[in-house]
């Protein structure tokens, strides 16, 4: 049977589950079964019904709540993310230099993921991008957005090269999660995944940092008028 149809045709998925609405009970059986299968396999090769039967639940309460793999997956990740978030907001509080705060930010996730190795594999590794992109738990708004405004802020102050996109920095931060995650997977976790936050971040430092003053705001029009009618009076005086 698909795993799109209810079993008899009757009984309807939730079409977004959220915390409030799958039973405390329901989520703490399946959080570890759930984990384990998807570190461990191909995400195209697990059913919901191996997930029901390792969970020692029925297929049936599995789907009334999350519908199909995909729905059940992505509200796991966004589950098990509460441990990252929004602890990994913190270092972008007060008043720091934004090499602190982003040094910060790398060092909770790398934390976070050494000593949650299978829920990195999961995202990194497991999931389908494509997919999971379409999915509200993937875009995680509210730390981009503050990063975006830190990046942003720090280039208006010149610690920053302005003439970057603050998006184009933001998109080269966010890669140091995965490739990072996944050379140490690769290596067998023979070293520290935190150590390697800051030699990470000083590459991208290195690119990103700005030796020149703030960032000035463009001339007025009056400003510009000005200036070439002094311009005009000296040469004619010449």
């Amino acid at each position: 049977m698909s795993e799109h149809v209810a079993p008899g045709g009757n009984e309807a998925p939730a079409s977004e589950p959220t915390e409030q609405a799958v039973p405390a009970t329901v989520r703490e059986r399946l959080s570890p079964v759930v984990m384990e299968i998807y570190a461990a396999g191909d995400f195209h090769r697990v059913d919901m019904r191996t997930i029901a039967r390792e969970a020692g639940m029925s297929f049936r309460t599995i789907y009334r709540y999350f519908g199909d793999k995909e729905s059940l997956l992505f509200y796991f990740i966004q589950y098990w993310l509460s441990g990252l978030y929004p602890a990994a907001l913190k270092p972008l509080d007060g008043d720091g230099d934004l090499h602190s705060k982003l040094l910060g930010v790398l060092r909770l996730h790398f934390e976070f993921y050494e000593k949650n190795p299978n829920i990195g594999r999961i995202i990194f590794m497991t999931v389908p991008l494509e997919r999971w992109m379409r999915d509200p738990s993937y875009a995680q708004r509210e730390l981009m957005l503050r990063m975006l405004n830190a990046i942003k802020d720090a280039q208006q102050q010149g610690a920053v090269r302005h003439d970057l996109d603050s998006r184009l920095i933001l998109d080269m931060f966010n890669a140091i999660f995965n490739r990072a995650f996944l050379m140490w997977e690769y290596r067998r976790r023979s070293y520290s995944l935190v150590a390697q936050a800051e030699p990470m971040l000083s590459v991208l430092w290195s690119g990103v940092a700005s030796n020149k003053g703030p960032a000035k705001a463009p001339a007025s029009t009056s400003t510009k008028t000005a200036a070439k009618n002094s311009l005009t009076r000296k040469t004619s005086a010449a």
